[in-house]
């Protein structure tokens, strides 16, 4: 009888899972690539519970994933299977920043990319003889393993395939806890291989996953040129996303091929509209271009047709109250199709995390349980220029007056104008609606799950109204 393997994406909790923002409902990549690794005798499952129920079924050996805010979930799921005397393995980001903690709720860590140390891991508890710590290291991209697409439930995804073509970032954000992790290393597979995997799949819509498609300098860039022809020799039809860093507006010949080979969303990294946040981000891309120059970024990119989706970060120590109106007032003014509003979070292992705490501005401390609050939609520490209540209350207004029902139906038909592509006005209107809902939906949740972030600490009533919320989440 085939030994069972059961490798599981945790949600934060259920009422906040961005499964409800369907454009970006995608299945976690990572663990198509450890079952692939998985020796054929064993028995696969995988289970995401951002779009179903976890049974806690039986298993010879459970693998799970996890990043920051979800981590508490992990150990919860591990700690359940640990008393049945199922042997558990942890790995993704926050383990392996942060491999010390997470050892005390599973049987193994592995800290890394686990491509190079999951045969071995394997091996391991069939002899059991499971370590402690596995330490994967950076691997090549140039023969990658063929990702288990199979075992993903696809129907439960907008958007059901999402490649990857390359691995790593060179630049070195503050808040940013890829470089901590994997250093400053630019991976690339090559483009006939991205290309076949492309060819293989009968789905038309998907998303690239790379943190930039162009990747960085000149010899990626000519790459990605050549991944854009490809596609259009091969005739793949593709209707695609992807994530883009804010200089894809400077070339024009690269924008139209990228049309010509199916892009519809560019996702960008804006963070702030001030220098001095861009400057503390150590963003030095965005920096070069300028914040007063990103509605001809705008421009440039949606004249070829291709729609755009902008990344906001709130609450850096050159923000100012009236952030949240200036936010907002871009967002609708340059016609961008869609908008994505963070809050500054501290990931640990970051250089944010580290400077944060070192200056005793940290709110939500009592590890592990309140990793849950780092989720990017809470201020889990002290703002310079406004408190964190007002920091929060910001936030949710630019949602609010962004991604109203009206407002998200025109900018949606400007955006089927300006894609020529009545797809992308449905995608850009359900995005925005979704991330609203998502947004208001923390409201409540804040209420619930934290009575404190410092002594004196008192939610706002405006923001944590369960019927009031309740009642924007289902208009979407």
């Amino acid at each position: 009888m085939n030994k069972k393997l059961l490798l599981i994406n945790p949600v934060q909790d259920a009422r906040l899972s961005l499964g409800i923002v369907a454009p970006i409902r995608v299945p976690p990549i990572g663990l198509g690539y450890v079952a692939a690794l998985t020796p054929s005798d064993w028995e696969i499952r995988i289970v995401d519970e951002n779009v179903e129920h976890l049974s806690f079924e039986d298993a010879d050996l459970v693998g799970i994933t996890a990043y920051t805010s979800n981590a508490p979930r992990a150990y919860e799921i591990a700690e359940q299977y640990r008393r049945r005397g199922i042997r558990t393995v942890l790995g993704g980001v926050h383990a392996s920043l942060l491999p010390d903690e997470a050892i005390q709720f599973v049987d193994s860590v592995v800290i890394g990319e686990a491509e190079s140390v999951w045969p071995q891991v394997v091996r391991d508890s069939e002899s059991n003889g499971l370590k402690h710590f596995y330490q994967g290291q950076l691997i090549s991209l140039e023969e990658c393993v063929k990702h288990r697409w199979d075992l993903y439930k696809l129907q439960d995804y907008h958007t059901k395939v999402h490649v990857e073509t390359a691995r790593g970032c060179p630049m070195d954000c503050e808040f940013c806890s890829v470089t901590t992790l994997y250093g400053r290393s630019y991976r690339q597979r090559p483009v006939e291989d991205v290309l076949s995997e492309l060819e293989a799949t009968d789905y038309r819509n998907l998303l690239f996953m790379d943190d930039n498609i162009l990747g960085h300098g000149e010899i990626a860039e000519k790459r990605a040129i050549r991944l854009f022809r490809g596609m259009l020799e091969r005739r793949l039809n593709k209707r695609w996303a992807c994530q883009v860093g804010i200089d894809f507006a400077t070339n024009s010949d690269v924008l139209k091929l990228a049309k010509k080979a199916g892009c519809l969303v560019a996702f960008i990294g804006f963070e702030s509209l001030n220098d001095e946040c861009l400057k503390s981000m150590n963003k030095v891309r965005n920096l070069k271009v300028g914040a007063s120059n990103y509605k001809d970024v705008v421009r440039r990119i949606r004249d070829h047709g291709i729609l755009v989706a902008g990344a906001f970060v709130l609450g850096g120590d050159g923000d100012m109250k009236d952030v949240f109106d200036r936010t907002t007032q871009f967002i609708l003014d340059s016609k961008m199709d869609g908008a994505q509003i963070s809050i500054l979070t501290p990931l640990p292992g970051t250089r944010l995390y580290n400077r944060l705490k070192q200056e005793g501005r940290l709110l939500l401390t009592r590890y592990p349980s309140d990793w849950k609050h780092y989720g990017f939609t809470e201020a889990v520490f002290k703002p310079k220029h406004m408190t964190p209540d007002e920091l929060e209350e910001g936030a949710t207004r630019v949602y609010r007056d962004t991604c109203s029902m009206v407002k998200s139906f025109k900018r949606a038909l400007n955006s089927a104008v300006q894609s020529r592509s009545s797809y992308g006005g449905v995608i850009m209107f359900s995005y925005n609606r979704g991330f609203r809902t998502f947004w208001l939906r923390n409201c409540w949740h804040i209420k619930d799950t934290r009575s404190s972030r410092i002594d004196d600490w008192q939610p706002d009533a405006s923001l944590t109204s369960r019927e009031s919320c309740d009642e924007e989440a289902i208009s979407v």
